[in-house]
């Protein structure tokens, strides 16, 4: 579909939440989500709670609505009573509030003279206490892309959420090991205007982050938040796009579904539709013996909907219809598995008998439609009143509010936009005061730039392949860090991309700081390279002990001259008619002999060497 994204007046804005791999932001337990049973569950209710000024967050009463239980689990050595919401927050991770503020300098963001911490109601059940904590660090900034600049509203540092685990019709079970894990939230301004700089913008935000080190990586670190509006249409904000690779692809797609709206707008009022009343009779008997199993034999409400025929079926995005957004909404706001509509019958096992039938009872006139849920009778009311308010807010063409991220690029209802009511002061803590000192300190560390960085391990000797690997690895700045002190780089990129992840895939687990130690032992001529694999082996599997220790349990302690010497000349002896056949060409028949027994004591170079100087001896006597 191409498309004028310029004459439909789009306009874009990113919020990027990226955690960081850092300690918890508001406790001290470890950022580590966990696979194994739960130690601890609990389980709570939450209520939306009015702000300051004596005012309810239209989210917040929504979710609060749904009269859900929330059952959490917990762990004895990542959660803690802070997470559970029973002991106050302790003051927010330091290592954490420092990348927070390298990324607000470089992105020329403006930071707070103090950074207060608020509450944010969210009474979805993703945290224990109903409401988030974030705290707003700057404001201003540009992010740059190829052909302009787009402008930075706020950096925040906030909390992230506990995780989904399972979902039932009444209760959601939750994970408390991400909650409390740290999350950056820059917002753009709504400068982007096509969905390929939405991508690119996003691109590039992400490229910031991670070139402090301390972006967390994988499925799920980092959350597109997308809000897009076109002239005609209205803000609507898509949450949780976790497929960078598909963002613009989202865009395209809302784009679609807005305009779908809109069109559908002049098609009722050109049919004169005007409000409806919507009034639901219970049709069980219809479906008593239907080969519709959604149906038959359970309790079915429809309701006729006058004069829509044919708009039920309006396609909104790729597969999705109008009737798939009723749906939508009467899934999160009333419970339901879904519905059927007359647009899309018959199908499903529901006969045209059946259809028919309906139509009678309804008392269908032409051009009318007709909407069929299956639930208990207070449950089926409600589901209808819902419906009926989307159908008259299509009167109106969009509605603002925040929609999920399907896998496929579409998205689906969540709740109304949240307002500035959801938010008030976090008694517990202290405000964050910026001091211009340690501002100053940061200004002189910042990560480099990518392009400053290729530039720099080049030089160093590092091939493409590498240097391409580490630029935007969490192991970058460490790498940088011992290429400063004279460390081989290709030695030091190789054992910290490679090596590691090889040992991880092992359940081997080895720490920067093992390899830091381990290449400079080889740099004090204390081992040699060829033992580095086995040695960070061993001690990935005693972390407990000491480089040393480990030396000497290995026996890999670099050996002398006199030793290499010494080994050397028994070899030579013990193949003297090898030598004599061979002469120099010898030496490479016998390096395998030699390294084996001085089992990485020495370099390869340096036994080749000493190979050759005892070779040339024994013909020099001869």
């Amino acid at each position: 579909m191409v498309t004028d994204f310029a004459k439909l007046g789009l306009k874009a804005g990113l919020e990027v939440h990226q955690q960081l791999d850092t300690g918890k932001l508001f406790c001290r337990c470890p950022s580590v989500l966990r696979e194994d049973e739960p130690d601890i569950t609990f389980r709570r209710k939450l209520r939306a709670v009015a702000s300051e000024l004596g005012e309810f967050d239209a989210a917040a009463l929504e979710a609060s609505g749904k009269e859900l239980t929330f059952e959490y689990q917990a762990y004895k050595d990542n959660t803690c009573l802070i997470e559970a919401d029973e002991a106050p927050p302790r003051p927010a991770d330091e290592e954490a509030l420092e990348t927070v503020l390298k990324i607000a300098l470089m992105a020329g963001s403006e930071i707070m003279d103090e950074m207060v911490v608020m509450r944010k109601a969210v009474v979805d059940g993703s945290n224990t206490s109903a409401f988030q904590r974030t705290m707003l660090v700057s404001v201003g900034g540009k992010i740059k892309l190829k052909n302009k600049e787009i402008g930075i509203q706020s950096i925040a540092l906030e909390e992230d959420a506990a995780r989904p685990i399972e979902r039932g019709e009444n209760k959601i079970v939750y994970r408390l090991d991400r909650l409390g894990i740290p999350l950056i939230e820059l917002a753009t301004a709504p400068d982007l205007r096509t969905p390929e700089e939405v991508k690119e913008c996003a691109l590039k935000i992400g490229e910031l982050f991670r070139r402090t080190c301390k972006a967390k990586r994988g499925l799920g670190t980092i959350r597109q938040d997308v809000n897009i509006s076109i002239a005609e249409g209205a803000r609507v904000e898509i949450k949780g796009v976790q497929q960078l690779e598909m963002i613009d692809e989202f865009v395209r797609r809302e784009v679609q579904r807005q305009v779908a709206l809109i069109g559908l707008k002049k098609e009722l009022e050109s049919r004169k539709i005007g409000k409806l009343s919507i009034e639901a009779k219970e049709l069980s008997n219809v479906f008593k013996e239907s080969e519709c199993k959604f149906l038959k034999g359970k309790k079915v409400f429809g309701a006729k909907i006058k004069g829509v025929a044919g708009l039920l079926g309006k396609e909104v995005q790729p597969g999705q219809r109008f009737g798939t957004e009723l749906a939508s909404y009467a899934k999160a706001r009333a419970g339901l598995r879904g519905i059927l509509h007359s647009d899309e019958l018959p199908a499903y096992g529901v006969s045209e008998e059946e259809i028919s039938e309906v139509g009678k009872l309804l008392e269908l006139g032409e051009g009318d439609a007709f909407i069929l849920v299956q639930a208990e009778k207070g449950r089926a009311k409600k589901a209808f009143l819902i419906i009926g308010e989307r159908i008259a807010s299509a009167l109106n063409g969009v509605p603002e509010e925040t929609r999920n991220a399907l896998e496929d690029g579409n998205t689906e209802y969540s709740r109304p936009l949240p307002g500035a009511a959801r938010m008030y002061p976090e008694t517990d803590l202290d405000t964050v005061r910026a001091d211009a000192g340690h501002l100053k300190r940061l200004e002189k560390e910042l990560p480099l730039e990518v392009e400053q960085r290729l530039k720099l391990y080049k030089s160093k000797g590092l091939g493409e392949k590498l240097a391409q690997k580490m630029v935007l690895s969490n192991k970058a700045c460490f790498f940088e860090d011992l290429i400063s002190k004279g460390i081989n780089a290709t030695t030091a990129a190789t054992l910290l991309l490679e090596t590691a992840i090889q040992l991880k895939r092992q359940g081997i687990g080895i720490s920067n700081e093992m390899i830091g130690e381990v290449l400079a032992a080889e740099k004090r001529g204390k081992i040699t390279k060829d033992v580095f694999v086995d040695l960070l082996k061993r001690w990935g599997q005693s972390p407990g002990k000491e480089l040393e220790e480990i030396v000497e349990e290995l026996s890999v302690g670099r050996a002398g001259g006199g030793e290499v010497n010494a080994v050397v000349e028994k070899i030579v002896e013990r193949n003297l008619k090898l030598v004599e056949e061979k002469g120099m060409r010898a030496v490479g028949a016998l390096m395998g002999e030699a390294m084996k027994e001085l089992k990485g004591k020495a370099s390869g170079k340096e036994i080749s060497a000493v190979l050759g100087k005892e070779i040339a001896k024994k013909a020099a006597k001869k």
